[in-house]
């Protein structure tokens, strides 16, 4: 939807007794909301959205320093970070187009170099 902002539950994100999962659940909504906003080319969205996420990050590792996760937290943060790390390359590749070109330049000279002159 354009023009929405992404609000995290800012309740919870302030709430001491907030479970540590639920912070990772906030950055990775964070990360899909920037991810939708780049895609419809809203960068001032995005950049509204990664300063919430900063906000978010530091939550977190004040949360971090005194909550601990059970088991299936923290297979659940794993699933939550590689989806992170997705929407953030994908997000890169938007905001920086000239990456694809250098990823298939370098791409063409290894094989260049690995194969001929």
């Amino acid at each position: 939807m354009p023009g929405k902002s992404f609000d995290p539950a800012t309740e919870r994100r302030n709430t001491p007794s907030c479970g540590l999962i639920n912070r990772y659940e906030d950055i990775a909504s964070a990360s899909r909301s920037m991810l939708d906003a780049a895609r419809r080319g809203d960068w001032d969205e995005v950049e509204q959205i990664e300063g919430k996420c900063r906000q978010l990050i530091d939550a977190l590792k004040l949360a971090a320093a005194t909550d601990t996760l059970s088991d299936h937290e923290k297979d659940r943060r794993m699933v939550l970070l590689r989806t992170i790390l997705k929407d953030d390359a994908q997000m890169r590749m938007r905001a920086e187009p000239w990456l694809l070109d250098l990823e298939s330049f370098l791409a063409g000279s290894h094989v260049a170099g690995k194969y001929g002159p």
